[in-house]
């Protein structure tokens, strides 16, 4: 008969490596935490949100890198899986080597298929050689994470087919005992943590836009090809003379579908619903005013107006005025065609700055 562990007075209670693990893999620390380390729990917690934040500010901010945020991803990642190898180094003190051979813990400890269904959902019952409920799951969750890709609503599903792979497989482990408050915190940080990640995509595109620029239109302002991000915008957003907005092409884009993200324009907003516009002498006046513009890069040549811009609409010209397609051409621009307000290049890492 194998003898029980004894445990001492003022000695720890033998810790499970691979709850450790799990705790970990869902929340970044708490594995640490788990096993007594609470300050290095709190470390590893607080530069993952600290990582995280800077990736994300790096990216998206007007004055962040965006390559400097890519490049950060690098001691993210390697940050994580230290934080997992950590959490279950730390467990396995007090565990003598019998008790925690590497040659059977992976078998008898009930969390280790827990883990591996955290990876993909079905591979702990997988391992348990449980292969018609493993193989349903992984269909299952792979299929829904799949289709949530076009249908969001389906988001909740995945994570909840996510968290019951683990609970299941925790549940056809073999054990000699069961810590089942441990499992309901585990799947409640599963559930959400999965739903945060996975949600990204969706919520991104609803805060940020990319746009390639299509032509010569804006230069020096923006090159061809520079990758642009896009702040979306309602049509009861307030503009202003000076920012610069990108349209979908009101010459081949019917007024039922303005807005859309396809044959999209960039050009900078020159005046205002009720603002009387023209162009002459190599200038542009607006309201009698000369407009002041450095960032034009020659004169123009060529004259308009005057003309006062009507209500829902927008007066726009590109900043290269002698070799851009704009109002000057086609005419006012309908308020419904506007996707948003350009604010970075992101791309090339070069080119990479705040557009004002």
């Amino acid at each position: 008969m194998k003898a029980t562990p004894t445990v001492l007075v003022g000695q720890r209670s033998p810790k499970s490596p691979w709850l450790a693990v799990n705790l970990s893999a869902a929340l970044p620390g708490a594995g640490q935490m788990y096993d007594g380390a609470i300050a290095r729990g709190l470390v590893i917690a607080i530069a993952h949100v600290g990582l995280i934040a800077f990736v994300l500010w790096s990216i998206f901010a007007p004055e962040g890198n965006t390559l400097r945020g890519l490049i950060t991803l690098v001691p993210l990642l390697s940050l994580y899986i230290f934080n997992l190898w950590d959490s279950h180094h730390a467990a396995k003190r007090g565990i003598t080597l019998n008790e925690f051979s590497p040659l059977t813990y992976q078998s008898s400890d009930p969390w280790y298929p827990v883990f591996l269904s955290q990876v993909l959902p079905g591979l702990g019952h997988l391992f348990l050689q449980k292969a018609a409920i493993g193989g349903t799951l992984l269909i299952s969750g792979i299929l829904t994470a799949y289709l949530a890709n076009f249908n969001p609503a389906l988001l909740p599903l995945t994570t909840v087919i996510w968290a019951a792979g683990c609970g299941l497989a925790y549940r056809a482990a073999p054990a000699r005992q069961r810590q089942w408050a441990w499992l309901g915190l585990l799947l409640a940080a599963v559930i959400a943590t999965r739903f945060v990640i996975s949600s990204i995509p969706f919520v991104v595109p609803q805060q940020v836009v990319q746009c390639i620029v299509p032509s010569e239109s804006m230069l020096p302002t923006l090159e061809v090809r520079d990758r642009i991000f896009v702040r979306p915008q309602s049509l009861d957003h307030p503009l202003s003379v000076g920012e610069i907005i990108v349209f979908s092409n009101p010459e081949r884009t019917p007024l039922e579908q303005a807005g859309e993200l396809y044959n999209l324009m960039v050009k900078r907003v020159i005046a205002l619903p009720g603002q009387r516009v023209e162009v002459r002498l190599g200038q542009v006046w607006v309201d009698g005013t000369l407009l002041t513009e450095p960032y034009r890069p020659e004169p123009i040549l060529y004259e308009w107006g005057p003309e006062t811009v009507p209500d829902g609409h927008l007066f726009v010209l590109g900043d290269n005025r002698n070799n851009s397609r704009d109002s000057h051409v086609w005419g006012f621009l309908p308020r419904p065609h506007v996707v948003g307000h350009a604010y970075k290049i992101y791309w090339p890492p070069q080119r990479v700055q705040p557009l004002l």
